[in-house]
């Protein structure tokens, strides 16, 4: 591969395409020159020495493409400090065969750098350090979250199965109704496996109460604390709604309308036209599926606490047959607009536009 990088000379005129397929200890590389495939090699994983054979490339370079994964955009970042063309490309965003296919490490690389040249690819957005920094700590919180939902639920089913009833309160994990659970009058190895459900949730808790505190301290300050001040304007809408779409959406100002957001969030209904026929489908689930579910929470509330909300809501009920789960998730695409448009216009929430 030394051979060829020192043979081959690249012109402004040329068009060069870089597909990688990243690993932990290896990139596997593919050329795509002048529409052909050029030449392919695997090297180690070293950010440095792949950035300096495509600088040997320059005049002819236009793309360096690799898909999200596990390790993360530290490879586009140095390569954009060398002054080289890279893009992140979803993999969810990325054409894929009808039917079965190979699938190798030496065929996604070739595959990324062709479907670049073709103009194929959608890049994502590549965070700061900060940036990503921010959102992590945020997915660390829904992470503890979504395990204290788990072990409720684990409680629940434990009280089901062996025939014992609920406290009262329990429904919203009232303190009193926690309290009796810890003193039920058990067998002695029941005992221990109900303990031991309260333990993990006692555990999580303290836990999740934690990172709220240091969601607090970290990120509610500068410039994402105004915009989350901001978007906590909205009915229904509280710290970790804000919190959530201020780092999920750092790049707001990317998007050109409201429906291109919806479709950012997986919250877009899918279109099937054939013919002079036309539906519309479930919505699209692509991208975060945290923010989306946080999102729905966040417009229930607001239909409790808006009567305007809650006259739109009832409406579209009525529009979708009596299905509130599909009026509701209208009413959190609704709810993304207003919150996309009062970070664009830096204004808070008004009722009356």
């Amino acid at each position: 591969i030394e051979k060829y990088f020192k043979t081959v000379t690249f012109t402004a005129d040329d068009n060069l395409f870089v597909g990688v397929d990243v690993h932990k200890k290896s990139y596997h590389v593919a050329l795509y020159l002048n529409d052909a495939p050029s030449v392919d090699f695997v090297m180690p994983a070293n950010k440095e020495q792949l950035s300096q054979k495509l600088k040997t490339t320059l005049p002819a370079l236009r793309q360096v493409a690799y898909e999200t994964g596990p390790t993360g955009y530290g490879l586009a970042r140095h390569l954009h400090q060398n002054d080289l063309p890279a893009s992140v490309v979803a993999t969810s965003k990325i054409p894929r065969p009808a039917g079965r296919d190979d699938k190798t490490d030496k065929l996604d690389s070739k595959k990324l750098a062709e479907y670049a040249a073709k103009g194929l690819l959608k890049p994502v957005q590549v965070p700061t350090l900060k940036q990503e920094a921010d959102r992590q700590l945020y997915r660390m919180r829904h992470r503890q979250a979504r395990n204290l939902a788990k072990v409720k639920t684990q409680i629940k089913s434990f009280l089901l199965m062996h025939g014992l009833d609920e406290p009262a309160g329990l429904t919203k994990w009232k303190r009193n109704a926690v309290q009796q659970l810890r003193t039920f009058p058990l067998s002695t190895t029941l005992r221990l496996s109900l303990d031991e459900l309260l333990g993990d949730m006692d555990y999580y808790a303290s836990r999740l109460k934690a990172l709220d505190q240091s969601l607090a301290e970290q990120l509610d300050k500068g410039r994402l604390a105004q915009r989350m001040a901001l978007l906590k304007t909205h009915p229904g809408v509280g710290p970790v709604v804000s919190c959530q779409f201020a780092t999920e959406l750092f790049h707001y100002r990317e998007f050109n309308s409201t429906r291109e957001v919806f479709k950012y969030l997986g919250l877009s209904p899918t279109l099937c036209q054939s013919g002079e026929r036309s539906t519309r489908g479930a919505i699209n689930r692509v991208s975060n599926s945290r923010l989306r579910g946080n999102l729905i929470q966040a417009a229930w509330r607001w239909v409790e606490t808006d009567i305007q909300a809650k006259k739109t809501f009832y409406r579209l009920v009525t529009n979708c047959g009596g299905l509130k789960q599909k009026a509701i998730v209208a009413m959190a695409r609704k709810l993304s607009g207003h919150l996309w448009t009062m970070l664009v216009r830096d204004q808070p929430y008004d009722s009356q536009k």
